[in-house]
């Protein structure tokens, strides 16, 4: 370890953007029940607190620019037990609310992208594979049992050893990926949403499009790690429950 390891929290979620540009929020889910999958209380709390003040930062918006604001809601759609997908619930607990705020500024429900259906949307929270957990959780490579063999269940050292990627070769060997195939899926998820924006502002002159994408602490840490921070895979960048970037 080389660097002071830092925590991320939900401090960077804030509305940033001037017109004409595009605000990425890679958000982690809220902490959730390991029994029935189902989010928990104080969890769905603290993202309504974050969600909140970050509508409050909307409100110091221009009211004629804040018109021409858009969002796009986009979620992990790794499923926990009982077929729960902990991301798609945090991500909607965001969109239900913003639809409240437009609602209440005479803003069309349209500007939020899920529920225009001119653009085809269902009114859901759209699922993304780019955004999941490590795929060696649904994949058959073997490397998940590998794991577990080696440190006695999915503990600690199991998930040290994964992300400082301690077994490269073997992983390797198996087929599956790590914590530098995550970040070239995030990477190129979030190349993916730039050209949808550039296209975006061309047909949406002079608006501000917000895209909140729900995800988790397995992409965002080690993506911080080799895309901002400059960090080794052995440095500790930890991510809150709802933190995010």
């Amino acid at each position: 370890m080389t660097q002071e390891p830092i925590t991320v929290n939900s401090k960077a979620i804030t509305p940033l953007i001037n017109e004409d540009e595009t605000q990425i929020i890679f958000q982690r889910h809220c902490d959730y029940d390991r029994n029935n999958g189902g989010l928990v209380e104080d969890s769905i709390k603290e993202q309504q607190k974050i969600i909140s003040q970050f509508i409050s930062g909307l409100g110091n918006i221009n009211p004629d620019d804040l018109r021409n604001t858009y969002f796009l809601f986009d979620a992990s759609m790794t499923t926990s037990s009982i077929d729960f997908k902990r991301c798609v619930e945090t991500t909607n607990i965001a969109m239900e609310a913003i639809k409240s705020f437009f609602k209440a500024n005479n803003i069309p429900i349209s500007h939020i992208i899920n529920l225009n259906e001119a653009l085809n949307y269902n009114s859901n929270i759209h699922e993304n594979r780019q955004l999941v957990e490590p795929k060696m959780f649904n994949d058959s490579t073997g490397y998940l049992e590998y794991l577990k063999e080696k440190h006695g269940g999915i503990n600690l050292d199991f998930w040290i050893y994964f992300e400082e990627d301690n077994f490269k070769e073997k992983r390797q060997e198996f087929g599956a990926e790590g914590p530098d195939e995550i970040v070239d899926r995030a990477t190129f998820y979030i190349n993916v949403l730039k050209r949808y924006a550039k296209i975006f502002h061309q047909k949406f002159p002079n608006s501000r499009l917000i895209i909140w994408c729900g995800t988790h602490y397995d992409v965002i840490s080690p993506l911080l790690k080799q895309k901002a921070l400059n960090y080794d895979k052995e440095d500790i960048v930890k991510v809150e429950y709802c933190g995010g970037i």
